[in-house]
């Protein structure tokens, strides 16, 4: 005798029958997807679903005919399954892998359909979250915006519609509610799974507190209560065990998007429930007289789970209402638990220029604790980073979230030995590499390329709270600046015209050919497209791309006027041991001993100074506060500095930090009370 599996149907309808109404059921969803998501989306669903029918087809070695490579069609469904539960932005290779896993390692290899335990979609997507969750979950990084469990908590009509942003074939309430009036008019579902699915979530989301609307509508509970839980093969057959079988993927639904990093919980629930098929239908087959346990032993023993499942779910209520309501944040599959870094739950979300800082305040509204995730250029790729910064705005931690350098000495940019030098600095911090920070001895385009990122996410985090000004106007002409690079000097020719950056061109340099070349090229174009030094650098060519803007920067330097007075320099100057002009007329000092602040508007914002006066002479100076670019702005401090105080005047001006020096000069004379000219 020949002994079957399900799915067993008892009337004329075939299974290729049910999966083509299976596959057209689905059609409203796809439509959604590919209107709301674009053309990728169209590319990504298919993919899964050509995937899965020819994986099938090669490995059941099917004719290859186009019946016998479709074959019953339940290949097609799970493929297309697959590809609507895939986030939007999910890279290509993505459906192909799942489609081969949910086919040839969940299906295929239980013996096919009727014989697999559990879903082949869901098991495949649990594998992808698993493996590639930076993949598999679009959100909340610096970025892109966060899907409707994370980014809202009320239910609205843009979740009816599915006019978010999300997975491809859950975000649309009204098609998937069209595909499922589809399958129940063709009596291939009842109504006991969706209700009792929906339901249990329903009324625990009532329980909690939350809106309920929103919690079966957010997400893909929906669109698995409908065409995933389902599914006749790993659902329970009998009418009380399909609603036991519904109720619990709400409920575990609804408790792993709790008490778990990741909202959405739908599909682990559901593979969870898989399991537990089997025993759900031999609890709930009705008893044969005489047969078996007696009516009140299994009454007694399902009152004596539910007993305990009622008191389980009141000890996590009373959890819960203990406890704030703290949302997860995930990046680039790293759960960021801010609340516990910031240490206080009541933060603010604040975007500025596509990056979202998350920020505790003080009384007066400045930001005490910040957090942020940035990005910088390495050698292969994009380097992601988390910065915490403290009370003073110093960094308290660096961690790197993603990066793609190469194996070996390219990754060590995230062991701690490399990152926790970082600690304690701020933007006033010289980043001097070599000095205050060590490269990774081969790994520096990597560590340099972290480097470079932190100093600029500071620069940027100061500019986004406390308005820190721009440069100042650029005079119209050709001006030159020139740095050291990987292989030597590196000098540029900027033109400005009409107060812009007009052209960029690179007139020397030693750099390797072919790594220097896109650099070369493009990072001027760059400059010109943001009228500014400070730009992406190009992947692969990250010193080069530094070198650049440094010399731009320089170049810049010398072409720009403040936004205060303009400093006029005695022209009799003489040449002191060390190199530095100074002029013969030194300063007349007439404020009296002791500490004197001054300030002046440099390049990049309010230059202070604190001015130490002793017996009618300048005996120390100090920078207390600078916005300056501190690769150029450092030559400035190191050597005009120690000139003022041998000079007791002005010097004449570094080369390629002409601002600065005049910044130098004016608050040194505000802080000696003195006029223009004196």
């Amino acid at each position: 005798m020949q002994v079957r599996t399900g799915p067993f149907l008892r009337d004329a309808v075939t299974i290729e029958q049910v999966m083509g109404d299976v596959l057209i059921a689905l059609i409203p969803t796809v439509v959604a997807g590919v209107l709301l998501y674009g053309r990728h989306t169209l590319m990504v669903v298919v993919l899964s679903t050509l995937s899965a029918v020819l994986t099938e087809a090669i490995l059941t070695r099917a004719p290859l005919t186009p019946k016998g490579i479709f074959g019953d069609g339940s290949a097609a469904v799970t493929g297309l399954l697959l590809g609507l539960i895939l986030p939007h932005t999910t890279p290509y290779w993505v459906p192909i892998f799942g489609s081969f896993f949910a086919i040839a390692l969940v299906k295929l290899a239980f013996g096919g359909l009727g014989y697999n335990i559990f879903n082949p979609a869901l098991a495949a997507r649990a594998m992808l979250l698993l493996a590639f969750t930076s993949e598999m979950i679009y959100l909340t990084d610096a970025v892109t915006g966060a899907t409707p469990l994370w980014g809202t908590a009320r239910f609205s009509w843009s979740l009816f519609w599915g006019n978010v942003h999300g997975i491809i074939g859950e975000t649309s309430v009204i098609a998937i509610l069209l595909g499922a009036a589809y399958l129940f008019y063709k009596r291939h579902i009842n109504w006991r799974i969706p209700v009792s699915c929906l339901g249990s979530a329903f009324i625990l989301a009532l329980v909690w507190g939350l809106d309920p609307w929103h919690t079966i509508t957010a997400g893909g509970l929906m669109f698995a209560a409908f065409f995933m839980a389902t599914d006749m093969v790993t659902s329970p057959v009998t009418p009380v065990g399909e609603i036991v079988f519904g109720a619990g993927c709400g409920m575990l639904t609804f408790m792993i998007r709790q008490y778990t990093p990741f909202p959405e919980g739908v599909t682990f629930a559901i593979l969870i429930m898989n399991a537990m098929t089997p025993a759900i239908d031999s609890l709930t087959i009705p008893p044969v007289f005489g047969v078996g346990a007696s009516y009140k032993t299994r009454i007694r023993g399902f009152a004596v789970t539910a007993g305990v499942v009622i008191v389980l779910l009141g000890a996590l209520v009373g959890i819960e209402r203990n406890e704030p309501a703290i949302r997860p944040l995930i990046s680039n599959g790293h759960y960021l638990p801010m609340h516990e870094l910031l240490r206080d739950p009541d933060y603010d979300v604040v975007e500025v220029d596509e990056t979202r800082y998350y920020v505790v305040r003080d009384e007066e509204g400045d930001p005490l604790q910040a957090a942020f995730i940035a990005e910088r250029n390495g050698f292969n790729g994009p380097i992601s980073f988390l910065l915490l910064l403290d009370a003073e705005h110093q960094i308290e931690r660096v961690s790197v979230l993603k990066q793609g350098e190469n194996p070996g000495f390219g990754e060590l940019i995230t062991r701690s030995s490399f990152l926790s030098q970082f600690v304690g600095m701020d933007k006033d911090s010289p980043f001097s590499v070599g000095e205050d920070i060590q490269l990774i001895s081969g790994a520096t385009v990597s560590s340099r390329a972290v480097i470079s990122g932190v100093e600029r996410a500071l620069q940027h985090f100061d500019q986004a709270f406390f308005g820190v000004d721009g440069p100042g106007i650029l005079n119209d002409g050709t001006f030159v600046g020139e740095t050291a690079s990987f292989g030597g000097p590196l000098e540029v020719e900027v033109v400005v015209e009409g107060g812009r950056i007009s052209s960029v061109t690179v007139l020397r340099h030693s750099d390797t050919p072919g790594f220097s070349d896109p650099a070369i090229s493009g990072v001027p174009e760059r400059i010109v497209a943001a009228n500014s030094a400070q730009v992406d650098a190009v992947s692969g060519a990250t010193l080069t791309s530094e070198a650049i803007m440094s010399a731009v920067q320089a170049a810049l330097e010398s072409t720009s006027v403040g936004q205060g007075d303009e400093l006029e320099l005695d022209p009799e100057v003489r040449d002191t041991s060390d190199g530095t002009s100074v002029a013969n007329a030194p300063f007349e000092i007439t404020v009296g001993d002791g500490t004197h602040r001054g300030r002046a508007q440099g390049f990049g914002g309010e230059l202070v100074l604190d001015v130490t006066v002793t017996g009618a002479r300048i005996t120390d100076i100090v920078v207390v506060e600078s916005s300056e670019t501190p690769f150029i702005a450092d030559a400035a401090f190191k050597k005009l500095l120690p000139a003022i105080i041998e000079a007791q005047g002005p010097v004449e001006t570094v080369s390629g930090a002409s601002v600065t020096s005049g910044a130098i000069h004016g608050a040194l004379r505000d802080a000696l009370n003195m006029k223009e000219g004196q």
